[in-house]
């Protein structure tokens, strides 16, 4: 009679093995960061904003500097409220505040 053996490969068990560590060393990763302060996470209120804006004044004897640059957004008045939207997503528009949350008016007839 013959005698059969049986061979085993350990090389599954060094894949296992390398997946099972990376994903602990991701883990243990996050984990410190989130620890350390290093991952912002931010607040509804927050995600709200997209961009903020400076009001430059137009008084004599001011000199203002400007980029000739287009900007990429356009602004515009709607139902007496100043919206803007970027030129290249026309279709998604926002509302224009100041630094307390209130609306920034505009008069539709002076347009």
């Amino acid at each position: 009679m013959s005698r059969v053996e049986k061979r085993v490969s350990k090389d599954g068990d060094k894949v296992k093995h390398i997946i099972m560590g990376l994903t602990a060393g991701i883990i243990v990763t996050v984990l410190s960061l989130e620890y350390y302060g290093y991952l912002r996470h931010s607040r509804e209120v927050e995600s709200a904003t997209i961009e903020e804006f400076k009001l430059l004044t137009l008084k004599p004897g001011y000199d203002v500097k400007t980029s000739s640059k287009s900007s990429g957004k356009t602004a515009f008045c709607s139902g007496g409220s100043l919206l803007m939207r970027a030129d290249k997503t026309p279709s998604v528009a926002g509302i224009l505040v100041d630094s307390r949350a209130r609306i920034i008016k505009c008069d539709n007839k002076a347009l």
